[in-house]
């Protein structure tokens, strides 16, 4: 459960920790490889965390807002 009530996924938890078990790799073994392997582990970490990009505050006030019935309001950031 994280700070904001909000629950994180296995794969995010699995992300997170390939993450550090290759930046220590990569301190041992300066490869290329390694520094990829940490970004994308980072970026999927980011992409499946709850709320994505935008952070767990907006995945938390999305499910209070669906608990409460309430419609998703549109904000000037909104694309389409």
């Amino acid at each position: 459960m994280g700070p904001y009530g909000v629950r994180y996924s296995w794969v995010y938890w699995v992300a997170t920790a390939a993450a550090f078990a290759f930046l220590i790799v990569d301190l041992f073994d300066d490869g290329w490889v390694w520094n990829v392997a940490v970004v994308v582990s980072l970026i999927i970490g980011i992409a499946v965390r709850p709320g994505g990009l935008r952070g767990p505050r907006a995945a938390a006030r999305a499910d209070e807002r669906a608990s409460r019935g309430v419609e998703p309001t549109r904000s000037a950031t909104d694309d389409g």
